[in-house]
């Protein structure tokens, strides 16, 4: 069964040096250049990504979903955060979720649920990577020293995540 990557979506381009600033001066043109970023990163992969915003004043009582850059854009229900949209998400989808947020109460509530998780900051670095891959750039290769120190082990919470983004790279 395919991974869903579910976004928290503001929390993603606040905590992201690719977005704050963009979204701080014109909402809505940070929130589209970060859609259409995570959609190149989709539609390169094949990966499944949902990305949730809040709706707070909507008074409905669906989530409103749409399509943009081969995502699923979710606004949430009248009187429910994208926080409580996550979780909610992560409840049905249980292991299959890997769940992107820098708040802690969604990271816990994914933890609790059997979901794998990063941080948005890890999510954004790691996709850059995957990006920068696949379009054929790549950094300096200059050999490293030698290190004798042991090699980066995610916890287990986000090694799920770590390896799917490590085969593209």
């Amino acid at each position: 069964m395919a991974s869903i990557w579910l976004i928290d979506g503001y929390n993603f381009i606040r905590c992201s040096r690719r977005f704050e600033e963009w979204e701080a001066k014109d909402p809505e043109a940070g929130k589209a250049a970060a859609l259409k970023w995570l959609g190149e990163f989709a539609q390169s992969t094949g990966e499944i990504l949902w990305v949730v915003f809040d709706h707070y004043s909507s008074l409905e009582r669906e989530r409103t979903e749409s399509k943009a850059y081969g995502l699923k854009v979710i606004l949430s229900r009248g009187a429910y955060t994208a926080d409580e949209e996550i979780v909610a998400m992560v409840q049905d989808l249980g292991e299959r979720a890997i769940v992107i947020s820098s708040d802690k109460e969604v990271l816990s509530g994914a933890r609790r649920n059997g979901a794998s998780i990063l941080s948005s900051q890890e999510f954004e670095r790691e996709v850059a990577k995957v990006l920068q891959a696949l379009s054929g750039e790549r950094e300096d290769l200059t050999p490293w020293p030698e290190t004798t120190g042991r090699a980066f082990k995610p916890p287990k919470e986000k090694k799920k995540a770590y390896q799917k983004l490590r085969k593209y790279q």
